[in-house]
């Protein structure tokens, strides 16, 4: 089996405290760099609060008043997908339905809505819930895979309240499918490239082995669906990467597969609950020439920081595309665990 790399270096920060008389002081931190893309996270946990989870009720009623996303109002304030996509303007499975995004990022960007409640927590989405929506995005996907098959890129994305940039409360994801992949899917396709080239055949199976040897960001599984702690997260409260370990593009992935994704991102959902309830996440699918990848997905925790309302990203991350997180990835990944009771193997 070919040796992954985990690079991080400790370092030290030297200062005269006025809390303690000005005495010196040394702050301990480390630097840490995905050995595939090159990413880089300082883990700084001195910085770490968790905030009370208070949604105001206010807030929840006036949204909801304007809101397209809930059902009596989706057939009038949403739009149609064109009638070669569906001739039946939008797409429904379940209590989830799918239609254009009224402000594209992309050609085909589309929204999923994924219940008729305007708000849930996050421990409140059912399997049933996720799967469907899982689904119904994957079948937009297949549609535009059977008429534009050049457009092979494709991406289920969730911004879950408006901490982590939604516009909306209302729960929903977004589909986004591409002819090229996106900079940081490309750096992960060219990793795997460079990764092949060395005569190692499959980066994917070597990391999933080596994680799970290590027992130090392995959380668990749900059947083929692996989550772990990211060596080098993308967010502030960590990075939880997830893993299809048998499917190269998301119009692989089956029923069994959306099944036992949804079951492990309720566990998620059930730690996150306790300490954070807004979060990114993101699924990526697709192959450059000569390369298998894995559908691979990315769920960073998200928040504003009281009492004055601090975004959690600043010129570290925006600017220098390096990542400050406050809890280090084997902490996050101890945490976790307990939630997966029962979805790992003896």
């Amino acid at each position: 089996m070919a040796e992954i790399q985990f690079l991080k270096k400790e370092e030290q920060s030297w200062l005269l405290d006025p809390k303690e008389g000005f005495s010196k002081k040394g702050i301990s931190f480390e630097i840490r760099r995905d050995d595939l893309t090159g990413h880089v996270s300082r883990i700084l946990p001195y910085r770490r609060k968790y905030p009370e989870v208070v949604i105001p009720p206010e807030m929840l009623d006036a949204s909801q008043k304007v809101c397209p996303f809930c059902v009596d109002q989706i057939p009038s304030a949403t739009p149609k997908l064109l009638p070669e996509i569906a001739s039946e303007g939008r797409i429904r499975r379940g209590g989830a339905w799918l239609f254009p995004n009224a402000f594209p990022y992309a050609r085909y960007n589309w929204v999923i809505v994924l219940c008729k409640d305007h708000f849930l927590y996050p421990d409140q989405f059912s399997v049933e819930m996720l799967r469907d929506g899982f689904l119904l995005a994957q079948e937009g996907i297949k549609r535009i895979g059977r008429i534009q098959p050049e457009f092979q890129y494709s991406y289920i994305n969730w911004n879950y309240l408006p901490s982590s940039g939604a516009g909306l409360f209302h729960p929903h994801l977004q589909v986004v499918i591409e002819d090229v992949p996106t900079t940081s899917h490309k750096k992960v396709l060219e990793g795997i490239s460079r990764y092949q080239k060395e005569g190692k055949p499959s980066f994917w199976q070597d990391y999933l082995l080596e994680e799970i040897k290590r027992e130090e960001r392995y959380i668990g599984h749900q059947g083929d669906v692996h989550f772990l702690t990211a060596f080098s997260p993308r967010g502030i409260f960590g990075e939880v990467f997830i893993l299809f370990s048998n499917r190269s593009r998301i119009d692989e992935v089956n029923t069994e597969d959306w099944t036992h994704f949804s079951l492990g991102l309720i566990s998620v959902f059930q730690y996150l609950r306790n300490h954070i309830v807004s979060f990114n996440l993101s699924l990526f699918s697709g192959n450059i020439e000569g390369i298998r990848s894995r559908v691979y997905g990315r769920l960073c925790p998200r928040m504003i920081i009281p009492p004055w309302n601090i975004n959690d990203i600043n010129y570290f991350e925006k600017l220098h595309d390096e990542v400050m997180c406050v809890v280090s990835p084997e902490e996050f990944c101890e945490n976790l665990r307990p939630f997966f009771t029962g979805s790992r193997d003896d």
